[in-house]
C-alpha cells in the first residue's frame, strides 16, 4: 500500500468522527510527541542488545505487538500532520532521504555513529 492511500485512509477515519474541529499543527504535533514518549517508554529501563533479543527473537511477543501498536500512532499521527498541513507525504520523505544521502555519503559514515548538522 501507498503512502497516499494511507494518508487518505488517515484523512477518512478523522472526517468520519469530526475530529477535524479539534485539530490544529500544534495539537497535531504534541499527539505525534505524546505517541512516540509511549513507544520509548517501552524500551525504559532495559538495555538495547537485550531487548533486541528478546524482541526479535520472538521471546517477547507481548511487548513487540505493544510496540507494533505505538509505532502505528506514531505513523497516523505523522500521516494526519501531513493532511492538514496538505503535503504529500511520501513525497516529503523521499526530499528528506535525498537530503540525508547528501549529508550522509555512505563512503565517508559507513559503520560509524555520526551526527552532521544540517544546513538550515
Amino acid at each position: 500500500m501507498d503512502i497516499e492511500k494511507l494518508q487518505e485512509t488517515a484523512r477518512r477515519f478523522i472526517d468520519e468522527r469530526d475530529w477535524r474541529q479539534f485539530q490544529t499543527l500544534k495539537e497535531l504535533a504534541i499527539n505525534a510527541s505524546v505517541e512516540s514518549n509511549e513507544l520509548l517508554e517501552l524500551f525504559q529501563w532495559q538495555e538495547g542488545k537485550d531487548i533486541d533479543k528478546k524482541l526479535l527473537s520472538g521471546e517477547d511477543k507481548a511487548t513487540m505487538d505493544k510496540i507494533k501498536k505505538e509505532t502505528a500512532d506514531v505513523f497516523f499521527s505523522c500521516l494526519a500532520i501531513a493532511d492538514h498541513a496538505g503535503f504529500d507525504m511520501g513525497k516529503v520523505f523521499l526530499e528528506k532521504i535525498e537530503e540525508l544521502e547528501k549529508r550522509y555519503q555512505k563512503d565517508k559514515v559507513k559503520g560509524k555513529v555520526v551526527k552532521i548538522p544540517s544546513n538550515d
